[in-house]
């Protein structure tokens, strides 16, 4: 915390509110203590665990939502005012101001935002008579969010965002080339099995992967399945999200407070290369300047070349590294005929499999799903021309695509971040997310 908060009128009104002269001590946190200290889950805390200690308060939750929706949520009770669970009940996060006492002591924090550029800059401020009083109930607010996330593990907690359900999808959904898969399983269900062995042989437990191949050919798919079945605590971020050094240690940070835990990082190459990430800063985290006991590091990217060396070519920081090719035809047949048996022969599948060379995962299964489609607009029952037509259709939409990154498989490739936008296709055959690769 700092004690010279950034001036604006909003920060002068609360300094001029908490006059030293009274025995007032004003702090502002930083970024990266807010995210640590939970600050966000401060009125469920208080709701759940001590609503004897609000005095008063006067927030708007959700700021992201439009002017009108705000008001609709902004409420100013006395301090014999009931909960209003409606407004209250689990924030993800809020604005204005909280006034509690702690022990006896009062501690008021304040939060807003300032508009400038494309993105708005939260400033939280908190006024105190007693550091004490504020530090242990700082340690209750931490740990209320740790308990809150750690209850939700079926979710995968997203740094930068919403939590989202975990992927119901199992391994047996996935199809990699002979032994990959089965190498896969083993070293992350090792991993986890293996703490005391890890501790017996004096090696620091923690391991890297990282998965790497052209998009739609399993690595996503892979990582819901491990997702899925892992008792484990999953970390993320929403790459396609401004995502700055404070993010990426707060993703560190939540994974050691929660292991065992995956921390997954879709994109690193495009991560690593914003103008808000520097390469040494992420190269240091992985180095072990904080130790991170039962993390598991899984990282993916399209163009490893791209990469920098330091990322790879130290074991320390990425020990195994898979690449997920473009399916060969015994991978193309078994997806065709694990989706279309019902409704295609087999012969057509195999022809369909052949004609599909150079097709990742995603564009196979975009075979039957175009097929389907195009019998269900026509009000047909599926037939084998409906397949090998389908072959041909998508054939034509990669040859027309402008270029490579916005092919039908890159756009698919949503990962676990929520995506921006959801499209037509996507409603259409994947309305639960777990149909892409």
């Amino acid at each position: 915390m700092a004690e010279a908060p950034i001036l604006s009128p909003q920060t002068d009104s609360f300094l001029a509110a908490h006059p030293p002269k009274d025995g007032w001590k004003v702090y502002q946190y930083d970024a990266t203590l807010t995210i640590q200290g939970n600050l966000r889950y401060l009125l469920d805390c208080l709701r759940d665990r001590h609503p004897e200690a609000l005095k008063r308060r006067f927030v708007v939750k959700d700021t992201t939502d439009t002017l009108q929706e705000c008001l609709g949520k902004t409420h100013v009770p006395d301090k014999n005012t009931e909960w209003d669970l409606r407004h209250d009940l689990d924030s993800d996060g809020w604005t204005g101001l909280v006034e509690i006492e702690w022990r006896g002591h009062p501690i008021h924090y304040y939060s807003y935002d300032i508009f400038g550029g494309m993105h708005p800059y939260e400033i939280n401020l908190v006024a105190t008579k007693s550091n004490s009083a504020l530090t242990e109930f700082q340690s209750v607010v931490e740990d209320y969010g740790r308990k809150r996330a750690k209850a939700g593990q079926r979710k995968i907690l997203v740094v930068n965002g919403p939590s989202i359900p975990a992927p119901n999808v199992s391994w047996d959904e996935v199809i990699l080339p002979p032994g990959m898969l089965e190498e896969i399983r083993t070293n992350v269900d090792g991993f986890f099995k293996s703490r005391e062995r890890y501790q017996h042989l004096g090696i620091p437990y923690r391991r890297g992967f990282l998965f790497t191949g052209s998009p739609g050919c399993g690595k996503t798919l892979t990582l819901k399945a491990m997702a899925s079945t892992l008792e484990a605590t999953i970390i993320t971020m929403h790459a396609r999200a401004k995502v700055e050094e404070g993010d990426v240690e707060y993703a560190f940070y939540l994974a050691s407070k929660n292991v065992p835990a995956v921390l997954l990082f879709e994109d690193l190459d495009k991560l690593v290369q914003s103008e808000h990430i520097s390469l040494s800063y992420f190269l240091n985290i992985l180095d072990g300047l904080k130790v991170m006991d039962g993390v598991l590091v899984i990282a993916t990217s399209n163009d490893p070349g791209k990469l920098d060396p330091a990322l790879l070519h130290r074991p320390s920081r990425f020990d195994r590294v898979w690449r997920f090719s473009l399916p060969k035809y015994e991978q193309r047949l078994a997806l065709l005929e694990r989706k279309g048996t019902h409704y295609f022969s087999k012969a057509a599948l195999e022809e369909a499999a052949q004609n599909a060379n150079g097709f990742s995962m995603a564009y196979v299964q975009e075979i039957i799903v175009n097929a389907l489609l195009e019998c269900a607009h026509a009000n047909i029952v599926p037939s084998d021309p409906n397949l090998l037509r389908s072959v041909e259709t998508l054939k034509k939409q990669r040859k027309s695509a402008s270029k490579e990154d916005e092919s039908l498989a890159d756009r698919e490739n949503l990962g676990f971040s929520p995506s921006p936008k959801r499209g037509v296709r996507e409603l259409l055959h994947s309305p639960d997310g777990n149909d892409g690769e």
